[in-house]
């Protein structure tokens, strides 16, 4: 009951499943979360998928090739990124690549 009153203020939940068999893809949850994300955002239209895909960009710039190549449901929304990401360290790689989700989660979520 709570759950559809806050979707008709456009509040979503979304979800995921950690599934210990598929160790093979540690972020398999979070894909299948945004996978609903954008299937969500898809349904409500072209207009809100628009809106989605600026604010996205706003935020992570020329960084969408590192978050469509971890979670390429995102390419509904986003498009196919002009370019790859740029391989660094594997260290560096990851920072980086926390960095940019932790940007594209709050964008997002606001």
């Amino acid at each position: 009951h709570a759950k559809e009153k806050l979707e008709e203020k456009n509040i979503h939940f979304i979800s995921g499943k950690f599934d210990q068999l598929q160790q093979a893809r540690p972020l398999a949850a979070i894909d299948a979360a945004l996978n609903e994300f954008t299937n969500k955002i898809i349904q409500q239209g072209p207009q809100t998928s628009l809106e989605v895909k600026e604010v996205i960009i706003n935020a992570i710039n020329s960084d969408v090739g590192v978050l469509t190549t971890a979670f390429p449901c995102l390419c509904k929304i986003l498009g196919k990124p002009t370019c790859a990401p740029t391989e660094v360290g594997s260290i560096a790689a990851q920072n980086r690549f926390k960095f940019i989700f932790q940007v594209f989660i709050r964008a997002i979520t606001t």
